[in-house]
């Protein structure tokens, strides 16, 4: 059985395009017990998911877990604890370059696999109306850096993405699926 250790429906969507046969549990790592400041965080992240839910599955069982955040320089964006907060982030990523990080674990057959994956996200020149207009449009609280690639259609702020544009969304679908394929689960 193909296990994802999260309920974001983003990333259940993007699994099940490649495979219906999954199951969702739900993590049971507290977020907050690991520092922003250690290194590769977001892989530190999707490893204490994993290991949080390891338990919960069976040893034959593919389990994945991703972690994304969105860093500016040497600044984590989360996700904002408020609108006010979403703006900030909004206001900083304008016109500018910024990295975004998925930290990929999976446990199969006792064996552990971690991958990094890093796209670069160029964003369009925001005025304040612009922004405003975004934090009202678009779900701005549940998304690291305070915004969705897949929503750019609808409220424009993403200019170019160099890399995994799955990645930008939180689940690195290119990487999930060679893995499933080469232990010939899909």
């Amino acid at each position: 059985m193909i296990i994802l250790a999260s309920t974001s429906p983003r990333r259940i969507e993007l699994l099940g395009k490649l495979t219906k046969d999954f199951k969702t549990i739900s993590p049971l790592f507290d977020e907050k017990t690991i520092s922003k400041n250690i290194k590769n965080y977001p892989l530190e992240m999707s490893k204490n998911k994993a290991n949080s839910v390891k338990n919960l599955a069976e040893p034959q069982d593919f389990l994945i877990s991703c972690d994304t955040i969105v860093k500016y320089k040497d600044q984590i964006l989360g996700k904002p604890k408020d609108l006010e907060e979403a703006k900030k982030f909004l206001r900083m990523l304008s016109g500018k370059c910024h990295k975004v990080i998925t930290g990929t674990t999976i446990l199969y057959k006792d064996k552990t696999y971690y991958k990094t994956t890093t796209s670069y996200v160029f964003f369009e020149k925001l005025s304040e109306e612009d922004i405003e207009e975004y934090v009202i449009k678009v779900n701005v609280l549940d998304k690291a850096g305070a915004y969705a690639a897949q929503n750019n259609s609808e409220a424009h702020v993403v200019k170019k993405i160099m890399g995994d544009y799955y990645n930008v969304i939180g689940f690195p679908l290119g990487y999930i699926e060679k893995m499933l394929k080469k232990f010939k689960l899909i």
